[in-house]
């Protein structure tokens, strides 16, 4: 860390950002800081607030008071946020006020012809969370980095006696084959897979059979628990960046873009818990050692201070 951005270290600063990814978010309000979170009841999907969090150091902010707050830095995460931060601030972003744009995905719909929002925008430096993210990304002249995901260590909460798979998906009927939602019937004919995330409940009207299992949108450390409790884990993306529903649980045990070989390594890992578990130590293991929560703040600590005036 640069020496005079070490020195500031202690310092507490505003920090405005939406919550939009809710397991990025757990990680990144952990820190030091005072993160405020627009909210509207007018304008819910402008401004969704907490959405019943309870963060210590985040607070939630009607967006016609944000004007009379002390923001420090910005942190955008959609395009449409810098029209909304500008209007609801009074002050220009890269200019007034510093900004960082945050892209969680990867670029659609073609990676060689996608040129990022902040593109050739020197003033708004773009942190991805992914090294693929960043290579794939037409990111123009705009100053860019990388903050690999970060999270808490749950602990070895791994019992798997519930020999079915689990999967965590965020809205899988509107997302569908980018999440590969689609693969979830035939998969489920080899072994019972259930899916929490957001709109999940969804899935039992499309699986009448009860072999998908829509479980919804539950909290941590809930959700680690009831996760840790089934054999094995299920990640179907075809197209999303590195997720944190992926990292928190496992690392990929069997990787593959064939259905049939992901059904025999279900059904494998299903039947067999030495295997399982012992696959699952050695996902934790890398987990633990690459994706630290310590190490996410501090590198987040550093872009903070680093642009704030």
């Amino acid at each position: 860390m640069d020496p005079a951005v070490a020195s500031l270290t202690h310092e507490t600063r505003g920090v405005l950002i939406w919550h939009v990814h809710g397991s990025w978010m757990d990680s990144f309000v952990a820190g030091r800081h005072r993160y405020v979170v627009p909210a509207s009841a007018t304008q819910p999907q402008q401004a969704r607030g907490l959405l019943g969090r309870h963060w210590s150091n985040a607070v939630e902010v009607p967006t016609s008071w944000l004007r009379d707050e002390d923001i420090d830095l910005v942190v955008l995460q959609r395009p449409e946020e810098f029209e909304l931060a500008e209007r609801w601030l009074g002050r220009r972003l890269g200019h007034d006020v510093p900004a960082v744009y945050v892209e969680h995905n990867a670029p659609r719909p073609f990676a060689v012809d996608s040129v990022h929002p902040v593109a050739d925008r020197r003033d708004i430096p773009l942190i991805h969370v992914t090294e693929f993210n960043e290579l794939m990304w037409d990111n123009g002249t705009a100053p860019t980095m990388v903050i690999n995901h970060g999270i808490a260590d749950p602990g070895r909460l791994y019992t798997g006696e519930i020999p079915a798979a689990a999967a965590m998906i965020n809205e899988p009927l509107r997302r569908w084959r980018t999440v590969g939602a689609d693969l979830l019937g035939d998969l489920a004919a080899h072994r019972p897979i259930d899916v929490w995330g957001i709109d999940t409940l969804a899935l039992n009207d499309r699986h009448p059979n009860g072999l998908v299992r829509g479980r919804g949108d539950v909290p941590p450390p809930q959700l680690w628990r009831e996760v840790a409790r089934r054999r094995l884990y299920l990640h179907t993306a075809r197209w999303t960046s590195l997720g944190l529903s992926l990292v928190v649980p496992t690392e990929a045990g069997v990787v593959s873009a064939n259905p049939k070989t992901l059904a025999y390594a279900l059904e494998r890992f299903a039947t067999d818990f030495a295997e399982a578990s012992a696959a699952g130590k050695a996902a934790r293991d890398f987990a633990v050692a690459n994706f630290s929560l310590d190490r996410f703040l501090t590198q987040w600590d550093e872009v903070i201070h680093g642009h704030c005036r």
